[in-house]
């Protein structure tokens, strides 16, 4: 699973931003490639943690870490790949 991006969140409004978007971004190529070389399943969030520069809905009451309704979003992109394997 991927690293999201919290350079979105108001948490990092005074921060760089756009560097926390490339660390993450280069931290996530790292793992995605791992993840390719052992043949395991990888589940990208960074895209969708990304929604919550436009919906505050998505992050939780800090301001910085993300809300049960991003964590639902994940979830539910996680389940379909848990349920596959379990059926394995």
């Amino acid at each position: 699973m991927s690293i999201p991006d919290y350079s979105v969140t108001p948490f990092a409004r005074d921060r760089d931003t756009k560097k926390i978007a490339s660390e993450i971004d280069a931290f996530n190529a790292i793992n995605k490639s791992l993840v390719d070389e052992y043949h395991a399943g990888y589940l990208d969030v960074t895209i969708a943690s990304r929604q919550a520069a436009a919906d505050p809905a998505l992050v939780a009451s800090d301001h910085l870490h993300f809300s049960g309704k991003a964590y639902a979003q994940w979830s539910s992109m996680l389940a379909p790949r848990i349920i596959a394997a379990l059926q394995q």
